[in-house]
């Protein structure tokens, strides 16, 4: 592996090593003298993933975190309700400022001390003291008192039905309290522990001990790639290729992506895109139906909202370049140099440079400056982007989902967003938290979406689908809220363990 991630090793070779490497990828049977072990090796085109609960940002990173940790609740998307998960059960009074939670019983840590209270208090409270984006959703605790090792009770500053949503949520994935914090030997109370964590590999092994099922496969290695691997994630060994073109036997998922590429101005900046006129002409130059239509790929449908569903109640029309170029002289734009950001990947490059070529026909000039994971803490683009391109996915459980692209520190709207547009932000959800009817939430949540869009503080996209193709003798195979396949329940046809040897 070292030699593949060498920077002077020639293309030809490396794509000679990549086909090598990629036949010791997919489902393997390993033999040893103590047992037999059925284990998924994938590839991932990323750098190494960030896994503590309280800095996790990008959909990637939560996938593989619930793969280790577990929530009090977990949200049903189908049913539109919450579910016992660590918590068996819970309890609230009338409006909704008094929360109690009760354990289960005899649920273990992957090093085999038993889940209490005090493991849910370190974690509220570990995401304080790190100074997590996150906190906004545990600030208006006013105390906690913890009943018995596995009843303990939340009381609020004031009136919150969304609550619970909070403690379904990947933040908050319980952690034990008697270890110190370690991101490369996190402990938790998932299907599978981590076995190994580098800047190359992820190595998680099946937990024998869980409190549910346990998975199938024994273990699953997920190696950090450098560049884009073209074999699909889910693959078995000697799988036919001509099977894997979308026309052949494999077994194929189509699925939309909650959410939705835009682009958002920063209005914590001096400059001519807080003006009303520039955005304008932005919306005109940034084409939904034309970019689509030119660039295609996993782009499907204009976005008018982040919610695909509310999207589809909207026609969206080609837009003329004529319109621009008067809103930008109106706007007082005088031909300088506006940095556009855009979050580091292929799709988002593309887009970058058709806005940027588009923009040229209006006399808008545009540097282009992409934001890697790695520095998505950490960059510049707070201070120094006058607009960003970026992709939000939302939850399943979608009212957090749209809570957390508003409140969170961590997202690039709140980001972006000036302290004014803060308040009022801040006021809306304060109001939508104490109602208890979800029709009157979800009225609340579309006219903050309304008015981003009416006053252009973002510039919806459109929406995409992610295709994941694997062969038939997989089984089990769902789809999380991110479009990934939840491996924890995989299974491996008779057929295909007879091939590999049983």
């Amino acid at each position: 592996m070292d030699l593949f991630y060498h920077p002077n090793l020639p293309l030809p070779q490396r794509n000679k090593l990549r086909q090598l490497l990629e036949d010791r990828f997919g489902f393997q049977r390993e033999r040893s003298d103590a047992a037999t072990a059925d284990i998924l090796r994938v590839t991932m085109g990323c750098a190494s993933a960030c896994l503590d609960p309280a800095f996790v940002s990008t959909s990637t990173e939560a996938f593989l975190l619930q793969r280790i940790c577990d929530t009090l609740t977990v949200f049903d998307p189908r049913k539109k309700t919450h579910l016992p998960s660590l918590a068996q059960a819970w309890e609230n009074n009338e409006d909704g400022s008094n929360w109690t939670f009760y354990l289960r019983k005899g649920v273990r840590f992957h090093h085999g001390r038993t889940l209490t209270t005090k493991d849910v208090l370190y974690t509220v409270q570990r995401l304080r003291d790190v100074n997590s984006p996150s906190r906004w959703q545990y600030e208006e605790i006013e105390r906690v008192e913890i009943v018995s090792d596995f009843a303990i009770s939340f009381y609020l500053l004031q009136p919150n039905r969304l609550f619970l949503h909070f403690f379904s949520s990947f933040y908050m994935s319980i952690l034990p309290h008697d270890v110190a914090f370690s991101e490369r030997n996190l402990i938790g109370t998932g299907p599978f522990r981590m076995a190994e964590f580098t800047d190359r590999v992820l190595v998680l092994e099946a937990y024998d001990d869980y409190f549910r099922e346990r998975p199938f496969l024994d273990r699953v290695e997920f190696w950090f790639m450098p560049v884009h691997m073209e074999k699909d994630l889910y693959q078995l060994p000697d799988a036919n290729p001509a099977k894997l073109d979308g026309h052949g036997d494999n077994g194929e998922i189509e699925s939309v992506m909650d959410g939705c590429q835009f682009i958002v101005f920063n209005f914590r900046k001096e400059g001519v895109q807080r003006h009303r006129s520039f955005r304008k002409a932005m919306r005109l130059v940034f084409d939904r139906a034309a970019i689509i239509e030119e660039l295609k790929g996993n782009r499907i449908s204009p976005a008018d909202s982040f919610f695909p569903e509310n999207s589809k109640q909207t026609d969206v029309e080609k837009a003329t370049l004529q319109e621009a170029k008067a809103l930008l002289r109106e706007s007082g734009y005088a031909a300088e140099e506006l940095k556009l950001y855009y979050w580091n990947k292929k799709e988002f490059h593309d887009d970058a440079r058709w806005i940027r070529n588009r923009g040229e026909a209006v006399g808008l000039r545009l540097s282009l400056h992409p934001v890697h994971l790695t520095d998505y803490y950490t960059t510049d683009a707070d201070q120094e982007a006058d607009m960003l391109v970026i992709c939000e996915s939302l939850e399943e459980d979608t009212e957090w989902g749209y809570l957390r692209l508003f409140q969170d520190e961590a997202c690039f709207i709140r980001r972006l967003l000036d302290r004014e547009q803060h308040a009022w932000l801040d006021r809306s959800i304060r109001s939508l938290a104490m109602l208890i009817s979800p029709e009157q939430r979800a009225r609340i949540l579309d006219q903050i979406e309304r008015r981003m869009r009416d006053e252009d503080w973002v510039l919806f996209g459109y929406h995409m689908n992610k295709i994941t193709q694997y062969h038939p003798a997989l089984h089990g195979v769902t789809l999380d809220s991110f479009g990934w396949i939840d491996f924890s329940k995989l299974w491996i046809k008779k057929e295909m363990l007879a091939q590999t040897g049983s």
